[in-house]
């Protein structure tokens, strides 16, 4: 009978141990449905319910060839899917099925430890993935339920319910938060992010590309994500200056303009007039070697540094949230004394190509009596004649691209007319390029920061002058003034306009500035707290950044201040808790017999103890047995008169 109740003494432990191992797994695989290969998922699920039925069904575990088998399968299966077996994603599919793997041998403490080891190990994999509010928020209870089956993994009680035991951790967890948060602030910061490992969906960040198209821009301009966010240490210039520099494209063919790669060190002279505008930028991912200043960047952040045609270019591509310090000039012209051989390379036009548009530059260049004033009848034909300015252009089919756009469609969004823009230089003897990145902003009113979206995309040109260097032209400007000093709002129709919903709708409107402002602090405090932010907040309390002896003794302080702390709230909680107003009084009454050589021994109970005192001092029997019966009254029944117990125990006076 007794190995009977010890068998279902262990199957209900059993029992309690997996469904709080497959809790903790449950929560922290969830997240990562969103982007592994859904037979993953799928295939863990059905091993944890085969699992779940071995428990309370009797189903067979999976025996040792099942197992290996299953993991080769795994292997194969992870590889085929991925090509690979390293890298995040590949290996945390690989992690999470071989943890359902661990289900089918977990049989007591250790294994179910180990598969909550490895639950913890795929909650944090979801950082690899995704950094945002939202994910940081579910993971807040998701380690919480973890480390709650860790508890009743560890100490079992049948007695204890969930609620219980999420009370216990979390009084176990908050005082490490403090501690957690010094580290953060505190820990020397490593260049670049914290999850700093490239993955393969990095290519699928919306944003600007190396090349462009005839639809490159225009389809970017359709989504109203965030590009980056700008805080100004000086006064904003008007929206029609805020020009945000991406890359310079150099190189033409098949209607595809591309930057090439001919990159030469920034020394040709710069013109600049006005005063310099500083600011910061909280840059979103880009998967792009390039950092957006404004037009024109004149000082490198730490880390990068300026190319000939003024593009910040980092060390390694923008893969996490990248917050810095620029200053620019928007009003300048540079490269003077730019080689000839740059100039030929920005004169460069495919040979045979949009013949159409070659006579027409040829007709202005020979009676224009200025390069200047060939610009001009360009920018005067794009302004005068019937040119529309729209997201939705259609699609230019034809081999002469140019040639199809300016004398046929003549629909076209702001890549259209730079492109056509700077082969109609190009076809006249005027050095050109394209510049490509955003224009304009809207403030947020909440924290006052210029929020850049990917519908401010925008795409114009340059062009060199003799004596001047080069100059920023913006044909698009020419066709429709609005989009440079209104915004794309103002320029197209309100059913073309990206997050229109959200002005037709103010109080969405204001949710959204609500949600923008948090996340960009959370983007600047948290995802961007690198070395040069951590360099500030030091510099902000009194502390030297470079002295490392400094920063460990302040670290040892803290954190041991905080774990003092922490003792002596244990310390309150556990002290001996005062004695009641009747222990107080019997204390007094069992002193004062003592005075007498009646002292009352450890072992004596307050009866025995009132008998003993009796036999020894037959006149003091009737305080003495008023007293004690009372107390025993008091205190093991919880009835009688605290105040007559008090008023008894005052006027007890033995003589010795």
């Amino acid at each position: 009978m007794n190995a009977v109740r010890a068998a279902d003494f262990d199957a209900r432990l059993e029992q309690t141990r997996l469904l709080w191992t497959l809790a903790a797994m449950l929560v922290m695989v969830l997240p990562h449905a969103l982007h592994l290969a859904p037979w993953i998922i799928f295939a863990a699920v059905l091993v944890a319910l085969w699992r779940l039925a071995a428990a309370y069904r009797g189903w067979p575990l999976f025996n040792r060839f099942t197992r290996i088998g299953f993991g080769l399968l795994a292997f194969l299966g992870v590889f085929a899917t991925y090509h690979t077996l390293n890298g995040p994603e590949a290996g945390t599919a690989l992690l999470i099925l071989l943890a359902a793997l661990k289900l089918m041998e977990a049989r007591g403490l250790r294994d179910y430890f180990l598969a909550l080891v490895i639950a913890l190990f795929i909650g944090i994999a979801n950082f690899l993935y995704d950094q945002s509010i939202p994910l940081a928020i579910y993971m807040i209870p998701a380690v919480w339920l973890a480390i709650t089956a860790l508890l009743n993994v560890a100490h079992p009680d049948a007695s204890r319910t969930a609620l219980t035991s999420l009370k216990t951790t979390g009084r176990m967890l908050l005082p490490a938060l403090p501690i957690a948060l010094v580290l953060f602030l505190l820990f020397p910061r490593i260049p670049g992010p914290l999850w700093g490992v490239a993955l393969p969906q990095d290519s699928a960040i919306t944003g600007l590309s190396t090349q462009m198209s005839p639809d490159t821009i225009s389809r970017l301009a359709q989504s109203d994500a965030i590009a980056f966010q700008v805080k100004f240490l000086s006064p904003a210039p008007p929206r029609a200056r805020l020009y945000w520099r991406a890359m310079v494209l150099h190189d033409y063919a098949h209607g595809i303009w591309s930057m090439g790669n001919a990159l030469w060190p920034n020394n040709e002279t710069l013109a600049t007039h006005g005063a310099p505008v500083r600011y910061e930028m909280t840059l979103e991912p880009n998967n792009l070697r390039v950092l957006y200043a404004l037009d024109l960047p004149v000082r490198a952040p730490k880390n990068t540094y300026l190319t000939a045609d003024y593009e910040l270019v980092t060390q390694h591509p923008v893969t996490e949230h990248k917050l810095y310090a620029v200053t620019s000039y928007t009003d300048y012209s540079y490269g003077a004394d730019t080689p000839s051989w740059i100039l030929r390379r920005d004169l460069r036009l495919p040979q045979g190509d949009d013949p159409r548009a070659r006579r027409l530059a040829r007709q202005w260049r020979a009676t224009a009596g200025s390069p200047e004033q060939v610009v001009q009848d360009a920018l005067r034909m794009f302004h005068d004649q019937p040119f529309v300015y729209t997201l939705q252009p259609g699609v230019l089919t034809g081999p002469n691209r140019i040639d199809e756009f300016l004398f046929d469609t003549r629909r076209g969004f702001c890549e259209h007319y730079a492109s056509a823009f700077v082969f109609l230089m190009r076809a006249a003897g005027i050095p050109a390029h394209v510049v490509i990145g955003y224009q304009g902003g809207s403030v947020n009113p909440l924290d006052g920061y210029y929020i850049v979206r990917q519908d401010d995309a925008h795409a114009w040109a340059e062009v060199w002058f003799t004596g001047r260097g080069w100059v920023r032209v913006d044909p698009t400007a020419a066709v429709d003034p609005a989009r440079v000093e209104e915004g794309l709002a103002a320029a197209l129709p309100a059913g073309e306009v990206p997050g229109y919903f959200f002005r037709s709708h103010p109080w969405l409107g204001n949710m959204r500035n609500l949600w923008d402002a948090v996340n960009n602090g959370w983007n600047q405090w948290v995802l961007a707290y690198g070395p040069e932010l951590q360099k500030r907040f030091f510099a902000h309390v009194g502390l030297d950044y470079g002295n490392w002896l400094q920063l460990a003794l302040v670290l040892l302080v803290l954190i041991g201040g905080i774990l003092v702390l922490v003792w002596l709230v244990l310390l309150w909680r556990h002290r001996v808790p005062p004695p009641v107003a009747a222990v107080r009084d019997y204390r007094r009454f069992c002193r004062k017999l003592a005075k007498c050589g009646l002292t009352r021994q450890p072992h004596e109970g307050p009866l025995d103890y009132a008998k003993r005192v009796i036999r020894s001092r037959p006149d003091l029997a009737e305080p003495v047995h008023a007293i004690t019966s009372l107390y025993v009254e008091l205190r093991y029944t919880g009835m009688g008169s605290t105040r007559e117990f008090n008023r008894l125990v005052q006027a007890f006076r033995p003589q010795q």
